[in-house]
């Protein structure tokens, strides 16, 4: 994570020392060095999402469809090898301009990112996930848990209430955009055919169809990868059986070996749970207070309504055309 803002009048010890850890997450010059990068191939992409809102999904899913030919490529220990992250690879060791899986073969170079589209490379093509917010926080928080804070230490209402919702429009490179604030910079640009916008929750509907959407998004005269063959491959690869399978390939220790000394935490920290859950959908609205809903409601109709037209999270996903599936 970025730099984070802190407001020792309004937060509690425990959010501060989650933030100041947070802020050693990555460097000034790591973060400027990944939002400063410029796509060298017309068939560049990036996967741009608000914190757990489907990003290691949809970097699985596009590797596996560029990679299906020859089966779907599994040969990297953590997902983010193959795709990188745009604002913490110069602080992995990564290389940006490195090639890619399939470089000799013209195949599509691709990235992920947490940035809004003010932040955001300008890159040739670009996949925005969304996910229901109140699923999000609670995704979020979880994440963080046994990782930036210790169990216990902090409730989900001051996670939310202190750090999700505290942030907004970021003053600098050096923040991230809050939820609300990166979901209406990507809603401006849903008409432009370079630009992809698909729901959490229908990739856990309607894998398939969601699949062939993006198959369709990152061919090029090169290649095609709406074959039903290859999309077979990526769905197959993309399951959630099959990544909890092989959730030690998709459990973020690529950053944790490489950054959590730079927090100030153990080495193990984070190793302990899962990145791979259920991710069922709606499980918000079970966990959440009624108090914290309305907070979330809030600050939907006060940033989102007024860009989007829609009242709610669900409006939006018909808008796109997109209802629940149940």
């Amino acid at each position: 994570m970025p730099i984070e803002i802190s407001d020792k009048k309004k937060e509690s010890e425990a959010i501060a020392l989650m933030k100041a850890r947070l802020s050693g997450f990555e460097t000034e010059e790591g973060r400027l060095k990944g939002l400063s990068y410029r796509p060298k191939f017309d068939n560049e992409v990036v996967i741009t999402t608000s914190p757990k809102a489907g990003t290691t999904w949809m970097q699985q899913i596009c590797h596996q469809l560029r990679s299906a030919e020859h089966g779907g490529d599994m040969a990297f220990d953590e997902i983010s090898e193959v795709v990188p992250w745009l604002e913490l690879a110069h602080d992995q060791k990564q290389d940006l301009e490195a090639p890619q899986y399939g470089h000799y073969e013209g195949l599509p170079r691709i990235f992920k990112s947490h940035a809004w589209e003010g932040h955001c490379p300008k890159f040739p093509k670009t996949i925005v996930v969304l996910r229901n917010p109140e699923d999000v926080v609670v995704s979020f928080y979880k994440f963080f848990e046994d990782w930036f804070f210790e169990p216990g230490s902090i409730s989900l209402e001051a996670f939310a209430e202190e750090f999700w919702l505290a942030r907004g429009v970021p003053p600098t490179k050096m923040q991230n955009a809050s939820y609300f604030v990166h979901l209406i910079s990507w809603y401006k640009r849903k008409d432009d055919p370079n630009v992809l916008i698909l729901f959490f929750e229908d990739l856990k509907y309607s894998l398939k169809e969601q699949v062939q959407l993006v198959a369709k998004f990152i061919s090029d005269d090169k290649h095609n990868f709406c074959r039903p063959e290859l999309v077979d491959v990526a769905v197959k690869k993309s399951c959630y059986n099959f990544m909890k399978e092989h959730e030690s390939q998709f459990d973020e220790k690529l950053s944790k070996s490489t950054r959590n000394e730079a927090c100030g935490l153990p080495p193990d920290a984070g190793t302990r749970k899962s990145k791979i859950a259920k991710g069922a959908a709606g499980s918000g609205k079970v966990v959440l207070t009624d108090e914290l809903k309305a907070a979330i409601d809030a600050k939907w109709n006060e940033v989102v309504m007024p860009v989007t037209g829609c009242a709610t999270y669900e409006e939006l996903r018909m808008q796109f055309n997109m209802p629940y599936y149940s």
